[in-house]
């Protein structure tokens, strides 16, 4: 039997032919639970999106008229909300089922003149408010949670119209194994986000539920509300005009 010698810490160690076998079967049973066929992609429900297309959302602009209760401005008023059909079905995900966690970062870019809000992976809400904001959220997918929801919104303003357009990049954590590591290359796709002239939008006017009070951003209630301005009813931010 071959004894082979080297030092670790100043100390010689005996490496034999039984201990390199406990190594490779070690590494084996390592290899076989490494997320290897993991490639990280966005989702549409259970549809997987192509890197390739531009993903296009269709923002919809609601108006809903309330009746005042000022008497002495009878007048009603309307609010301006903004609807984003099927957002929470958008997640991200691998195109294979995981066999072990994955660990990956997610990158969004503003890449337009309109704000986004993200509020994915990490549940926390935050505005890309300018051209060239970008922020990078760290997450895991596991067997458990392969799918995590994206939670990307294009802010928009009343009566101004466009695309807000994010890049979303999703990087899995580099593994030590070659397959691993070819599948860590970056994926890029383009989510833009369009709201249209109102004459291509559905109106839809209703009546003011008994408890639907309208507050300010300093959280006080207003009776009468100014056009323009920004205001909160049961937890949605609102335009009035």
């Amino acid at each position: 039997m071959f004894l082979h010698f080297f030092r670790t810490h100043g100390r010689s160690v005996v490496h034999t032919p039984r201990m390199s076998a406990g190594f490779a079967l070690l590494f084996a049973l390592l290899l076989s639970t490494l997320p290897l066929n993991a490639r990280l992609v966005l989702r549409h429900g259970d549809q997987v999106l192509s890197p390739a297309d531009t993903v296009r959302i269709t923002v919809v602009e609601q108006r809903t008229e309330y009746p005042s209760d000022d008497p002495a401005n009878p007048a009603p008023f309307t609010v301006v909300d903004f609807k984003y059909p099927d957002l929470a079905s958008y997640t991200v995900g691998t195109d294979e089922s995981l066999n072990a966690p994955l660990d990956f970062s997610a990158l969004v870019e503003n890449v337009s003149d309109f704000s986004l809000q993200w509020c994915g992976l990490t549940h926390e809400c935050n505005f890309l408010s300018a051209r060239g904001d970008h922020e990078t959220r760290n997450a895991r997918l596991t067997t458990e949670k392969p799918r995590l929801p994206l939670e990307l919104e294009g802010h928009f303003e009343a009566n101004r119209y466009g695309h807000a357009v994010a890049r979303l990049t999703l990087t899995p954590t580099a593994a030590a194994t070659t397959a691993a590591a070819e599948a860590s290359v970056p994926v890029v796709y383009t989510i833009r986000f369009t709201y249209s002239a109102p004459s291509a939008l559905r109106r839809i006017a209703t009546p003011l539920p008994a408890d639907a009070v309208l507050y300010d951003l300093a959280g006080r209630r207003v009776v009468r509300p100014r056009p323009g301005h920004i205001y909160l009813r049961a937890g949605r931010k609102f335009v009035a005009e």
